[in-house]
This record gives C-alpha cells, structure tokens and sequence, in this order.
C-alpha cells in the first residue's frame, strides 16, 4: 500500500473519530457502504490485466448502542450491503473469488459512531468459478483461470520444483553458470 493512501485512511479515520466522539452520531448503513467500496479498493489485487480481485467477505464491528439498533436487521442489512459491494465492484471490473458475505459484528472497545471494517478473499466451496456470473464456468475455461483443476483428468501434473537456475523466465547461458555481474559504474 503507497504512503499516500496510508496517510489518506488515517486522516479518514482521524476525521471520522473526531467527529464520532464530538457529536455521538449513530452509525448509518450509507457510511458502511462508503467503507465498504473503500475496503474493496484498498484490497483490490491484479492478478492480470482483465483480473482484479477483491475481498468477498466483511465484518463490520460496530459499537454496543450501534449493534443493538442494528442486529435486528443484520441479515437483511448484509444482503443489502452485499448487493451494493456486488454493483460496486461491477463498475469497477473487479471479481470475486467466491459469494459476497458480509457480518456485523459487535465490538467492546468501539464508542457510539465509530467502525471498524475487516475483510478477506475466500475462494468457493462449492462449484462455483469464481467471478463468473451464476457460478457458471466461462466458456472456454472449464477448471477457470484457463487450467483445468487441479488432480482433474487430463490436467498436467504440477512441477515438484522449479527449473534450474530459473530467472524469472529470462533465459539462462548454457551450463546453468550466471555470467560474472557487471562492475559498479557502468564500465
């Protein structure tokens, strides 16, 4: 994560506690959301260059006063909050690994207003492809990700090590020998 997006979220959280504290205003869904799609942002991981992913399951630890007003609509709140992070990520081309959860959560050290958002990446249990709508396998790619699964008939075994003397997938000088690394000032 870059310094400035660093700097960004603890002035975020600077502002947001501040105001929490001073005015002790209940936490709203909207500003969940906000943190959310921030939470999503902030995980994104490019795995190539029309795949990005994103956490699929949130907790949400919310204060005491905040989860007791709240818990009663808990299932409803994390389907809604789930169909919002699914049309988020829609926008920004993201994809899941598996089906959007999202918790609420009820945590002792957080006062009135205050948040905490907790995500992570958990692949399907079922047969679900991950990011394909429906869990349907995109066409062309039955095991995903263009490999058949792993242990599937006619899948290749996976090497036990790497090559020799692999280098990032440069090619290596016959022998396996590296050549002599170059003298410092560019002579």
């Amino acid at each position: 994560m870059g310094v400035l997006k660093k700097f960004e979220q603890r002035l975020e959280g600077l502002v947001n506690g501040t105001f929490a504290k001073v005015f002790k205003s209940e936490v709203q869904p909207v500003e969940i959301a906000g943190a959310l799609q921030r939470e999503c942002d902030n995980n994104a991981t490019i795995w190539n260059r029309d795949r990005t992913v994103v956490p699929n399951d949130f907790i949400v630890e919310l204060s005491t006063p905040d989860f007791e007003r709240l818990s009663p609509y808990s299932g409803q709140l994390g389907d809604e909050l789930a169909g919002m992070v699914r049309d988020y990520a829609k926008q920004q081309r993201y994809t899941f690994m598996g089906p959007i959860k999202v918790h609420l959560e009820k945590a002792e050290d957080l006062d009135t207003g205050l948040y905490r958002v907790r995500s992570r990446t958990l692949a399907s249990s079922s047969g679900q492809t991950p990011g394909a709508p429906g869990g349907a396998p995109p066409a062309g790619r039955p095991g995903g990700y263009g490999y058949p699964p792993a242990g599937a008939a006619g899948a290749p075994p996976m090497p036990a090590a790497p090559p020799p003397g692999g280098g990032y997938g440069y090619p290596q000088p016959a022998g396996g020998q590296r050549p002599p690394a170059a003298p410092p000032g560019g002579g």
